[in-house]
């Protein structure tokens, strides 16, 4: 045991400067770990500083996107006002242009008088006939004008 102190005695700064070498290279080892961390935190930092601007630049076109959509809308709706006001105006037209005519017509011997129905017959016949014998759920075929207003 003596030659244990003796050794410990004899080589104490050797085995103090081995130890702390040995710490050193410890201290040096995490330092390295650590920078290397360091470094990717900083990168990621900085892609995630990328993908927030990124996602505020998307952001912001949305928004415009947004404003003018709406901006669009409320011109579609007092587009749609004016067509609904104008077609309110109309129908009222219409109406009183109808009552006009009924009561006119309410006056007129001729327009109170029924029509014999063989005379309906050949009106309907006469339409047909000048249609060309096209079927109701197809346009009639375009004639150019001849100039005359003899039949065909």
């Amino acid at each position: 045991m003596l030659n244990v102190i003796s050794f410990i005695r004899n080589y104490s700064h050797i085995i103090i400067i081995g130890l702390v070498c040995v710490c050193l290279w410890g201290l040096n080892a995490r330092n390295s770990q650590l920078s290397a961390t360091n470094d990717r935190l900083e990168k990621l930092t900085d892609s995630k500083d990328s993908q927030i601007n990124d996602l505020r630049s998307k952001n912001d076109d949305l928004a415009s996107s947004v404003n003018d959509l709406v901006k669009a809308v409320n011109q579609q709706n007092a587009v749609m006002s004016e067509v609904a006001e104008q077609r309110a105006v109309t129908v009222e037209q219409n109406r009183k242009l109808q009552n006009e005519i009924k009561r006119y017509l309410a006056a007129d011997k001729c327009a109170a008088a029924p029509v014999d129905s063989r005379a309906v017959e050949r009106l309907r016949d006469a339409a047909k006939s000048a249609s060309g014998g096209v079927p109701d759920n197809q346009p009639a075929p375009v004639k150019p004008a001849s100039g005359t207003d003899k039949p065909d």
